[in-house]
């Protein structure tokens, strides 16, 4: 079942199911044990020559792992996978808005049975079709004499369905015969044309739920993509089973640190190999796996909502009164002292001097247009004047420090 948790980081990394623990603990296991093992060999079996040879391989295998785009190979396999599985979760039929449509058009006392009847096919409709895709619900029921013993369905009814001939399925059958009822209901007159229109869009609406849900089981992720995913991902770590040994040979032993337990390949294989199990656990959310839908719940749920909206949530009203909603509802201690933070727009603070907001005409804004086109033009001349004055200043200046300097030179 899906896994709820609310605490803090620090308790949260000891939870047991559902967690990255659970996941990869088996693997885990697995590659130190093997790890060991050709460390020991390599410790024990191998002489100095050998040992040089080995670190050969090590260094192979290190350039090796480079090769494998495991992050991008996963990253986009999970991605597509997590997508997947909260579509499948967004197209699990309720039937509210359906017996909510029922119970506002066939209103009355009158009218229970249809009501009950609908509510009830409704469930029946639910364990039919998902016993077809949910292991938990084919273990629940796992034959139509199931159903009957559940009181989901009645002799009769057991008797229509398993005698007709559908090799293709027949999970869509209580949709039809709500359906029919519906259309009976019209022809004795108790529903019009609108609300049989209204009733029929949300029983289709319903119904198109099972249908994606048998849609996605029929058409898996394609397989090729899953196995490039898990070889890319096991394959890494059997060369890491080499490529992570740490080198007993003099040579390396005098240059490099030797640690015997690999710790940052311990981080890769909680990383890479739990990012691996999150997308084959995900891959059929209707399994028994611990973050699996519990569509047993939703059965039972839809079951008790319907049936109450059916019966005796169809004509409850409360008496109407004028009473005077409070503009400023109370609050608790405890929520009073978390301070909400009040929306802003982003052009709260935004202002215009008094000038700027000053209404003209069009005509108006065409000649200051031209006034201001015009002191621009009036501007560049002046600039361009005062230029040209300082330019003509700075050249007497400088033919008079010439001719001062030509004098004194013939005086000498």
């Amino acid at each position: 079942m899906t896994i709820s948790y609310e605490e803090e980081f620090s308790s949260l990394m000891l939870r047991w199911r559902g967690s990255l623990w659970k996941a990869v603990l088996k693997d885990l296991i697995a590659f130190y044990i093997a790890y060991y093992i050709i460390l020991f060999a390599q410790w024990y079996l191998l002489d100095e020559q050998q040992k040089t040879y080995f670190t050969g391989w090590i260094n192979w295998c290190e350039i090796g792992t480079q090769y494998i785009p495991l992050s991008f190979l996963l990253g986009f396999f999970v991605a597509v996978v997590v997508a997947r599985w909260w579509e499948q979760f967004n197209w699990i039929s309720w039937p509210d808005k359906m017996m909510m449509m029922i119970a506002a058009c066939l209103p009355g006392p009158e009218n229970l049975v249809v009501r009950k009847t609908i509510a009830r096919w409704s469930s029946l409709q639910a364990a039919i079709a998902w016993s077809g895709i949910s292991v938990r619900t084919l273990k629940r029921f796992p034959t139509e004499r199931h159903l009957v013993e559940s009181k989901l369905m009645t002799e009769e009814e057991y008797d229509m369905y398993t005698n007709t001939n559908a090799p293709h399925g027949k999970w869509f059958i209580p949709i039809i015969w709500i359906v029919n009822l519906v259309k009976q209901m019209y022809k004795q007159k108790k529903i019009d044309t609108i609300q049989m229109d209204m009733i029929l869009k949300h029983v289709y609406s319903y119904r198109d739920g099972f249908a994606m849900l048998f849609v996605y089981d029929w058409v898996k992720i394609p397989l090729v993509y899953t196995q490039v995913v898990a070889i890319a991902t096991y394959g890494y770590f059997l060369i890491c089973l080499v490529a992570r040994q740490p080198k007993l040979d003099e040579a390396s032993m005098q240059k490099e640190i030797c640690i015997l337990f690999p710790i940052f390949t311990t981080f890769q294989l909680l990383f890479y190999l739990g990012w691996l199990k999150v997308g084959q656990f995900l891959m059929n959310p209707f399994g028994e796996d611990d973050d699996d839908f519990e569509l047993n719940y939703v059965l039972d749920r839809n079951t008790c909502i319907a049936n109450m909206m059916a019966s005796e949530l169809a004509d409850q009203l409360p008496t109407y009164l004028s009473v005077e909603l409070n503009d400023q509802l109370p609050h608790t201690r405890a929520s009073f002292k978390i301070q909400d933070i009040i929306p802003k727009s982003s052009l709260q603070s935004f202002k215009l001097s008094p000038v700027e907001m000053q209404l003209i005409l069009p005509h108006e804004l065409k000649d200051a247009d031209t006034k201001e086109k015009d002191d621009r033009k009036t501007s560049r001349v002046g600039k361009f004047i005062r230029s040209m004055d300082k330019r003509s200043r700075q050249s007497t200046i400088d033919e008079e420090s010439k001719l001062t300097h030509s004098n004194d030179t013939t005086e000498v």
